[in-house]
């Protein structure tokens, strides 16, 4: 069976500030003043599991409207919302939000009780119940199971079980409800019946139909325990190990697709580095080009300018007169000449820098074409890598489907196994039944409450009871007596340390027998009424001795489940556990809703 972890509480308006209450596998305590809210946040809880009737109306809770649950099975989250007065609530899981009726149908597995059951039973099917002494039956509602895990603060100090309802018509169906809770087998083939006296007479056949059923049974299971790849399945270890195997490869494969994408990103960057060291190699080629042309016709002038400066003194070949050596300015030649071999000098290093300027930017862009063409080939290399990896994947995946095959078949050895064990003590009921058939009824103790009681004598040693506690239980009040004393007739104080003992052992059994249980807790006030002093190991007295072992025994037994309890008085005792403390401060309140 599965089992439920509450993790948040949450009260919401709008406009208000949300009221929240946080949970904690294992031991939660939610303590303090009166009239902060405890009661209203226990209430806030079963409302939200299902319950008809909302919270309590008080002032500081005016204008919130809408509470949420969160809750997880096997560490998967889920989130119950209703708003107060709603018929419907929504479930969101996985980022999926289904709306659907609170109240059971038996019909329809679209309705929080069904799917509540469908999740810790991991099957669909209803249990039915009989709900009257005509046999008659009804089906399971996770409503059946909130009283068998939650009490409130009235309850608790009842002087009835709170397993067992008041009203008569419930009585039977109560008795059933723990009957299949204890034994794992529900009452769908039991033939509704007319007159009660006269089922006794059946009784002696049904006996015999069980022993068949048994027998059926137990060939079953041989078939299963003794088949060559089921035995090879239950020694090994290949399912665990392709698990974790298929984690690793898919966390490689998650890996090298961000280094392609990496490496894809440094491609793209360097091909535009490339594109931009492309353009200034053209943009250096023609200007050098420029230069060159320049640097060639400073040359041409200079060649003249040095040609006039030695002319002779020659007529002129346009007007034919002497050319004198007065016409052309020497000191003007002279500087003309400077200035050209200058600027020629300018331009030869102009064109070197551009020379060298080009070939960095070639031996840089070569360099880049060079690690493109290794990214691009590493990245090949990869994509083969994943491609390898996913093959790989592929295999294993087919692998876990044979494994779940051989899965189905542990799942049903566990059926069978646990209808087999339901058979026997029915057949104990109706061995002991046809030959009690004219006892009284009205205090009836069976066997099938045994490993129960034991269950409960064990929580009340070790939370202070003497060593020889005997514990009884009443098949008919669904109550218990210890020593011989109905729990009725305890005082409050110890009625509430009992019922709490009666919850949290029928937890602690259905783990250990894997029956049908949320897998919390959630009780109201156990300790407000105990007064009881014990000596402890050194014989000193201690006033609250019995709660503090209460305690040290859930956070040591309890570890796995939940157990949440609502409590006026101070129960720390210096132990590290979820230990929540609403107060009184002034005229704020301070609490479960923000003051």
């Amino acid at each position: 069976m599965r089992r439920m972890i509450l993790t948040k509480l949450t009260l919401s308006g709008v406009g208000k500030k949300d009221a929240v209450l946080t949970f904690e596998r294992g031991l939660n305590v939610i303590t303090g003043d009166s009239d902060t809210g405890k009661t209203f946040a226990f209430q806030c809880i079963n409302y939200i599991l299902g319950g008809e009737n909302p919270p309590k109306n008080i002032t500081e809770a005016k204008d919130y409207n809408a509470i949420t649950l969160e809750f997880t099975i096997n560490d998967e989250l889920y989130r119950i919302e209703r708003t107060i007065g709603s018929s419907k609530v929504c479930i969101v899981h996985n980022g999926e939000h289904l709306i659907m009726p609170y109240k059971h149908d038996p019909a329809n597995t679209k309705n929080l009780s069904r799917y509540l059951l469908q999740l810790l039973q991991g099957h669909s099917e209803n249990a039915h119940l009989i709900k009257n002494k005509q046999k008659q039956k009804r089906t399971l509602s996770f409503r059946d199971i909130v009283h068998l895990i939650t009490v409130d603060e009235t309850d608790i100090i009842a002087e009835g079980s709170s397993f067992q309802s008041i009203q008569y018509t419930e009585k039977t169906a109560r008795k059933s409800i723990l009957k299949y809770i204890i034994t794992g087998s529900d009452d769908q083939n039991i033939e509704e019946i007319d007159d009660v006296e006269n089922e006794n007479i059946r009784r002696a056949g049904v006996v015999q139909f069980l022993v068949k059923k048994k027998d059926i049974l137990k060939r079953k299971i041989t078939e299963i325990k003794e088949d060559s790849n089921y035995q090879l399945y239950t020694k090994a270890e290949t399912t665990q190990l392709m698990v974790e195997e298929i984690s690793q490869l898919r966390n490689s494969i998650s890996f090298l697709s961000a280094q392609i994408t990496q490496n894809q990103t440094k491609v793209d960057e360097l091909k535009k580095l490339c594109f931009e060291d492309d353009a200034k190699i053209a943009e250096f080629e023609i200007l050098k080009q420029h230069y060159a042309e320049e640097l060639k016709r400073n040359s041409m002038v200079s060649t003249y300018t040095d040609f006039l400066e030695q002319l002779p003194h020659l007529d002129c070949p346009v007007c034919h007169q002497l050319i004198t050596a007065g016409v052309i300015d020497s000191d003007s030649s002279k500087a003309l000449f400077e200035y050209f071999k200058d600027h020629a000098v300018q331009l030869k290093s102009k064109i070197q820098d551009l020379t060298y300027s080009i070939n960095d930017i070639k031996e840089r862009l070569e360099s880049n074409k060079e690690s493109i063409r290794r990214l691009l080939e590493e990245n090949k290399q990869l994509s083969e890598t994943i491609a390898e990896k996913q093959a790989s994947l592929s295999k294993l995946n087919r692998n876990i489907a044979t494994i779940r095959q051989l899965d189905a078949m542990k799942k049903s050895l566990e059926i069978y196994q646990q209808d087999l064990s339901s058979v026997e003590l029915d057949i104990i009921a109706y061995s002991e039944k046809v030959r009690k058939s004219k006892e009284s009824k009205n205090k009836s103790v069976s066997s099938l409450y045994d490993d129960y009681c034991s269950e409960i004598e064990s929580v009340l040693k070790k939370w202070g009871f003497p060593e020889n506690v005997d514990v009884t239980f009443d098949a008919e009040t669904l109550d218990l007596s210890i020593d011989g004393k109905a729990r009725s007739d305890w005082g409050k104080g110890y009625r509430a340390f009992i019922l709490s003992a009666m919850v949290i052992g029928l937890m602690r059994y259905c783990f250990k027998n894997n029956r049908l249980h949320p897998g919390f807790v959630i009780l109201d006030s156990p300790l407000v009424s105990l007064k009881e002093r014990k000596k402890d190991e050194s014989g000193e007295w201690i006033d609250d001795y019995m709660e503090k072992k209460m305690v040290e025994d859930i956070l040591e037994e309890d570890c796995l489940h939940q157990v949440i309890i609502f409590e006026n008085k101070d129960i720390k005792y210096g132990y590290q556990y979820n230990y929540v403390e609403f107060n009184h401060e002034g005229n704020a309140h301070k609490g479960f809703i923000p003051s």
